[in-house]
């Protein structure tokens, strides 16, 4: 079974391992808010996400289901989501994304400002 077989498990699973450690390494330090962990984790994921379906569409290779590229951004991953789309010119065609990830970045963004004056 190669890369072919599931892509959503070498993007997917090790985006939100990457927030799920961020979690960990922000309760071990104990003076960081777990959320700003999470936020980092799954921006840290998002991105090469985003760098392995341009490669792969310049290539033909296998595609990053674009449901993932969403669910990604939703996890909280919308401000790495943005900036992949614009710095490796990724998806900016597309409606859907031009419009839903820069809303989900800011939505982001504003979920882990209210998390963390509450």
């Amino acid at each position: 079974m190669g890369l072919r077989a599931n892509p959503v498990r070498f993007t997917l699973i090790p985006a939100v391992a990457l927030a799920a450690g961020g979690v960990v390494l922000a309760q071990h330090f104990g003076d960081v808010n777990p959320a700003v962990g999470w936020f980092a984790g799954i921006n840290l994921g998002t991105y090469p996400t985003w760098w392995v379906d341009k490669r792969q569409a310049k290539r033909d290779g296998f595609r990053v289901p674009e449901w993932t590229l969403h669910a990604l951004s939703l996890l909280g991953g919308g401000v790495a989501a943005v900036l992949a789309m614009r710095t490796l010119r990724h998806k900016t065609r597309k409606k859907v994304f031009k419009l839903a990830h820069p809303a989900l970045a800011a939505l982001g963004v504003a979920a882990l400002g209210w998390w963390l004056m509450r």
